[in-house]
């Protein structure tokens, strides 16, 4: 017994041991269990949370992207409301149809005389003898007339600077205060133009604009050769200032014709007002034919009470007529033909208070052998029989312009000119290697009746140079 009680006590403790250690393991073993599932679904909840948000965000975008509406392309009005707060200056400028342009003209000239003055005798632009010239930096902003359209479309503008050595020629014959000849800045033009609704169109002009006489122009790259001829440089107008009208007829008729200041007249100088006019005919794509003039009084009033003097005669009258004829024998070649007139009362400077008269003729050959390469051909003579025109410039005058033997070294010009007949030919090679580009090289030889060229330091009757030219156009 003794051994079974003691068993028996054994076998109790063991077995409350054994309750209670069961129990224990229970509750850990329950309490482990619950917060395992208390983990795992607190991962499942963050990972459904998680997968809603970017289902949600998805879907949102999905929906703003299908629900938001595409933004409509602004009027002109809303156009110009935001020019005006200065966010959308570029479409307000292509709105209003407004245009910029361009272009550099560099060149160097070689002159086989060698004149002491270092200038080219007799000529325009070109004047500088063995030397480089800036010739012109040009900018223009424009925004051309549209008959087609309405209302403002049917107005427009044009206003030309010119930069460089040029602008001392174009500003010598529009200012004529002394001192003010060398300032290489000039407005080439700068005039407004409006079409009227009137049959097929009547335009107005009202400005400085490019004169309607003769063929060639003050930008060498617009002219077949690189130097100007006589008859432009010399005897005919740059710009003329005052109201022009122009209207074409049909295809083949249109006509021009203005009243303004004079030739290069910014200022009227006599308070008299010359008239232009120009008609052009086309009466077939390869024939052009133009006649062109102009008529009134070109001198400046008389200082005090004197009796007026040569060329000083604000009652004279200067009388222009000349003509242009195009012809395109073929789609490579090109012929223009100017004969040119103009007398003026008491402008002789060797006959005194008599007329003076200056003529010539030009004659262009223009062969284009491929879009890039070109060769260009001018023959000219002019005539200067009453010494108006040629001579009459000074050395430190816009440049040394129109200089020959003897020209004053400074002072004004127009001091009196010399009576002669000139002739030169031009040789002209073009090569445009691209569209913005023209590069030229030039032969031009000189004659006169008289020895008005320099040699060195003598007196000569002719003159060779050799030029070379780069412009570039933006």
């Amino acid at each position: 017994m003794h051994g079974n009680g003691l068993e028996v006590a054994h076998n109790g403790v063991r077995g409350d041991n054994v309750v209670e250690v069961n129990e224990r393991w229970s509750v850990s073993h329950n309490i482990t269990n619950r917060t395992r599932e208390a983990v795992i679904m607190s991962v499942r909840s963050l990972i459904g949370i998680g997968l809603c948000a970017i289902i949600s965000l998805l879907g949102s975008q999905a929906a703003l992207a299908q629900v938001a509406p595409p933004t409509p392309a602004p009027s002109v009005q809303e156009r110009l409301e935001a020019l005006e707060k200065k966010s959308d200056a570029p479409s307000l400028w292509k709105t209003l149809g407004f245009k910029a342009s361009g272009f550099l003209d560099v060149a160097y000239t070689q002159n086989f005389n060698n004149p002491n003055t270092n200038l080219n005798q007799l000529h325009i632009f070109d004047t500088n003898a063995n030397g480089f010239m800036p010739h012109l930096a040009q900018l223009m902003l424009e925004r051309p007339a549209d008959g087609a359209g309405d209302g403002m479309d049917r107005a427009g503008f044009r206003a030309r600077l010119n930069f460089g050595s040029d602008a001392r020629v174009t500003r010598a014959r529009t200012n004529f205060q002394p001192g003010t000849s060398n300032n290489e800045l000039d407005f080439q033009e700068l005039y407004a133009e409006y079409i009227l609704p009137v049959g097929n169109g009547l335009k107005i002009q009202a400005g400085k604009i490019n004169t309607l006489i003769g063929y060639e122009v003050i930008n060498s790259f617009e002219n077949p050769n690189f130097s100007r001829s006589f008859m432009f440089g010399l005897g005919q107008a740059f710009t003329t200032t005052g109201v022009r009208m122009s209207y074409t007829f049909n295809p083949v008729v249109t006509a021009s014709i203005g009243v303004i200041n004079g030739w290069d007249n910014i200022d009227d100088n006599n308070k008299g007002k010359s008239f232009e006019w120009l008609l052009a005919l086309t009466p077939h794509e390869k024939i052009g034919v133009s006649f062109y003039g102009s008529y009134g009084a070109e001198q400046s009033n008389s200082q005090g009470a004197a009796a007026f003097t040569t060329q000083a005669d604000p009652t004279a009258k200067r009388t222009v007529a000349g003509s242009i004829i195009s012809l395109k024998p073929t789609d490579k070649d090109t012929i223009i033909l100017e004969p040119y007139y103009a007398n003026e009362g008491n402008a002789s400077t060797v006959k005194g208070a008599k007329n003076a008269r200056w003529n010539g003729f030009a004659g262009y050959l223009i062969h284009d052998f491929t879009d890039q390469w070109s060769a260009r051909f001018r023959g000219e003579i002019f005539e200067d029989a009453g010494g108006a025109r040629t001579c009459t410039g000074g050395v430190n005058f816009a440049g040394g312009a129109n200089t020959c033997v003897g020209s004053p070294t400074g002072g004004a010009a127009g001091l009196g000119g010399i009576p002669q007949t000139l002739w030169e030919n031009t040789f002209t090679m073009q090569y445009k290697p691209f569209p913005s580009l023209i590069t030229r090289t030039e032969f031009r030889y000189d004659k006169s009746d008289k020895n008005v060229f320099l040699y060195g330091s003598r007196p000569a009757n002719n003159q060779e140079t050799l030029s070379f030219q780069v412009i570039y156009l933006f």
